[in-house]
């Protein structure tokens, strides 16, 4: 038929054809904010839990368990330093217009530093104390070893996932800045 277009003529008209900018009003943009603080106001209750828990257990453990003194002191000092980064990089309050947006990516790409980071020693101190006094057993300690480096592992993940979700809301964000002005 000679009324029809080449197939790489119709992919450029589709690639070039010209988009209408989003438009986002400022009540949708206040509803998303406070989607969003809502959920870090979870998150962080479910961390707060999660920090008493671990408080409960290993003080528990410092006291019953002599081998795990040191790991479990180590282990309640690196809780009380991730609680605190929680609350006070990751805490779910307004965003100033001075805050630049990168510092909300640093707190989910740095997550090893200020979150996994701070529990190895005790989680050392927790395998490598008992094996000093007993080390035919080390065999023992590659099933908790490899649990903790899987939960390592999806943590990470998990909070790369959660910064490249927040990059492409960034970008969505500065685009339509872009556009509107």
């Amino acid at each position: 038929m000679q009324n029809e277009l080449p197939p790489d003529h119709l992919q450029s008209l589709w690639r070039n054809q010209r988009v209408e900018p989003a438009q986002m009003s400022l009540e949708e943009l206040r509803q998303k904010a406070e989607r969003f603080q809502r959920k870090i106001s979870r998150r962080n209750l479910r961390e707060y839990v999660a920090g008493a828990f671990v408080f409960v257990a290993f003080s528990y453990f410092i006291w019953l368990l002599p081998p795990m003194r040191l790991g479990s002191a180590l282990l309640l000092a690196a809780t009380a330093y991730v609680l605190y980064q929680l609350h006070t990089r990751g805490a779910a309050k307004e965003v100033p217009e001075s805050l630049a947006l990168g510092t909300c990516l640093e707190f989910h790409r740095d997550v090893w530093k200020w979150y996994l980071l701070p529990f190895v020693p005790g989680l050392l101190a927790i395998i490598a104390v008992p094996l000093l006094r007993q080390p035919e057993k080390w065999t023992g300690a590659w099933p908790v070893i490899l649990v903790w480096s899987g939960m390592f592992y999806a943590i990470l993940k998990l909070n790369k996932r959660g910064a490249e979700k927040l990059q492409r809301q960034i970008d969505e964000l500065n685009s339509i800045n872009r556009e509107s002005l």
